[in-house]
């Protein structure tokens, strides 16, 4: 059996994920793996009829394709996003129809869930046969435990192609928005107070993301930067060569950084307006965030207001809206909302518009972060756990930042704490005080919390005074 490996990363052979399939390679060696890199030759792809011809040959040869991509940015690198954008782009998609397919991904779990959710839908829109995933951290093929699982995941995806498997499609397909949408000018600009608002985009010229962004910009009274990313003049995307762990600097010499730091840094309020491509933002989008990675894992939205302008069917879309809301909590910033043009009446989207601008102003003013949820408090133990347990080596950057601001808040540290624990766990085993606690459980529960209810006269009166 032939398995065509599409291998997303942009470090070829040097590929952590790589190594996987090369393991795969030692243990079948019954079976034929032909690896496309579509990560590192986007170029050629893009640029050679040739390179593109024998791609597709090689899927179309194949019994079985096999993406095997890292996690980049919550997501596949902008390479591997790029491509395929080509297989729309180019009406290619009949040579993935049909086909059996599977993704192999490693990172270190952060947000590895939206990038299987990607590659799924993406697999479903091109009408092939999706079998599952294997989700490893970089180095899980050090043990004997894990490489036992790989083997069984890629036994079950041979076995699907040689029965034939049936398989059900998960994510249906994405509906065309058709309305046009244009703006009037709006009723009321909200005053920005001097706060400094950002609106970054990838508009074409005539779309209805290009009106919007214009719309908005109109909402505000203040003075508003409007920015096309194209901007930055990136020379290529995020390498994952991990040379700005020690101090923040990329081996690109373009003018990423001095876009980043003259729109984003100073912004109090920023937006991001994109067109859907896929199910997800454009790849010059991901490859704008990816680059983002120079500053490591320090948050680089912190206290800002954050909110979006999407030009497709984000309603449809769940896996993308995780995202953008992932990208925004994990960043330590406050998501203020996102605009879209799917309902189709310009009145209803201005009014949207209008609205936005006001909110993020307001809360901006208040220095409003809303609570964090369960994503974004496992991606910090993620973070913290795995810079702590051997990654600050290298990370030297982000090592600094997270002993600088207590980030490497475990709670073993905590030592008054852990004899408090301690010693209630030795009273509780006293079966009389057990009793009485469990009977009067809730009544504990809130005992300190009413405490803090207390306090609330205080605050409001000085948010009378303000």
């Amino acid at each position: 059996m032939q398995i065509c490996v599409i291998s997303g990363s942009p470090k070829g052979e040097q590929s952590v994920t790589l190594q996987y399939v090369r393991f795969l390679e030692h243990a079948f060696p019954e079976h034929t793996f032909a690896v496309v890199h579509a990560g590192r030759e986007i170029r050629a792809i893009e640029q050679r009829e040739e390179v593109w011809n024998g791609l597709l040959a090689t899927i179309k040869e194949s019994d079985g394709v096999l993406w095997a991509t890292p996690v980049y940015c919550l997501l596949v690198p902008a390479q591997l996003k790029r491509f395929i954008e080509l297989i729309s782009a180019r009406d290619a998609t009949e040579a993935f129809s049909g086909k059996y397919t599977a993704c192999l991904t490693t990172s270190i779990h952060y947000f590895d869930h939206t990038a299987h959710a990607y590659l799924h839908g993406v697999c479903d829109d091109l009408g092939m046969r999706y079998v599952g995933f294997y989700s490893a951290h970089m180095q899980d093929l050090e043990k004997e435990s894990s490489q036992e699982q790989l083997i069984r995941f890629f036994s079950d995806f041979l076995e699907a192609i040689t029965e034939q498997r049936p398989i059900q499609r998960e994510f249906p397909l994405l509906p065309a928005i058709s309305s046009h949408y244009i703006p009037k000018s709006p009723a009321a600009a909200a005053d920005t107070h001097g706060k400094r608002v950002v609106i970054l985009h990838d508009a074409e010229p005539g779309s209805d993301l290009a009106a919007m962004v214009g719309e908005l910009a109109a909402c505000y009274a203040g003075p508003v930067q409007v920015a096309h990313i194209r901007g930055a003049a990136m020379k290529g995307a995020c390498m994952g060569c991990c040379r700005c762990a020690f101090d923040n600097i990329c081996i690109y010499d373009d003018g990423f950084r001095a876009f980043w730091e003259k729109y984003v840094v100073p912004a109090d309020i920023l937006v991001m307006a994109g067109t859907i491509r896929d199910r997800f933002f454009s790849a010059a989008w991901k490859q704008f965030l990816d680059r983002s990675f120079f500053g490591g894992h320090v948050p680089a939205f912190k206290g800002k207001q954050i909110a979006y302008l999407a030009e497709g069917p984000l309603g449809h879309l769940a896996n993308l809206r995780e995202v953008l809301t992932g990208l925004v909590m994990t960043e330590e910033a406050n998501l203020a909302g996102i605009v879209t043009n799917e309902p189709g009446d310009s009145d209803e989207i201005d009014a949207a518009l209008s609205a936005l601008a006001e909110r993020t102003v307001r809360l901006s003013d208040r220095g409003y972060i809303a609570p964090v949820t369960f994503p974004a408090v496992g991606g910090h133990k993620i973070l913290r756990d795995e810079l702590w347990g051997g990654m600050r080596a290298t990370f030297k950057a982000d090592d600094r930042y997270y002993r600088q601001h207590g980030l490497y808040d475990f709670p073993t540290r905590d030592y008054l704490r852990r004899i408090g624990v301690r010693t209630t766990s030795l009273i509780m085993s006293i079966p009389s005080i057990r009793r009485e606690v469990v009977k009067n459980m809730p009544a504990y529960m809130i005992q300190p919390l009413q405490k803090s209810i207390e306090t609330s006269t205080v605050l409001a009166k000085r948010k009378a005074e303000r």
